[in-house]
């Protein structure tokens, strides 16, 4: 009976460490996410379109998916304007101190795409992309979504 307590007591030991090694890993990567989220703040170009793909601190598929379409959708139809500075990719977590302000000044209340057009370093016209949302189960029509409303905006310039 003392070799099952024993056995037992270390069992539970092992998750509870395995659990919390787990939880340590966590939080360091979504800090890493938050600090690289932050530095892209930094580094919004003075000029040009930017495409900007905003997250929550929970990531759940559906709104990876709408990151990688997203992305997808630059990079395939506006890899010219992205390679000449005309567009910048961003990704930011509008959950973080540094951001927060991006919530309200966007409308943002889930995981979404906005345009944001910068003159003089300053933002300009801005469209949240809300229709990400209905789109992410189609992805040729999410990714022409994307890519004719930045387009639209490269023209309105």
């Amino acid at each position: 009976m003392n070799a099952k307590v024993i056995l037992r007591t270390a069992l539970l030991a092992f998750v509870v460490a395995a659990v919390a090694v787990t939880i340590r890993r966590e939080y360091a990567a979504s800090d890493g996410a938050d600090a690289a989220s932050d530095a892209a703040v930094a580094t919004l170009p003075d000029e040009g379109l930017v495409v900007a793909y905003f997250h929550g601190n929970v990531r759940c598929p559906t709104c990876q998916t709408i990151e990688r379409y997203a992305r997808e959708a630059v990079d395939s139809h506006l890899a010219a304007e992205l390679a000449g500075g005309q567009v910048a990719w961003r990704i930011l977590n509008y959950e973080t101190a540094s951001n927060a302000r991006f919530a309200s000044e966007y409308e943002i209340v889930a995981p979404t795409v906005v345009l944001v057009q910068r003159h003089e370093g300053r933002d300009g016209q801005w469209r949240n992309l809300g229709r990400v949302w209905e789109l992410v189960g189609d992805k040729p029509a999410f990714i022409e979504y994307v890519a004719a409303e930045a387009k639209e905006f490269l023209a309105a310039k």
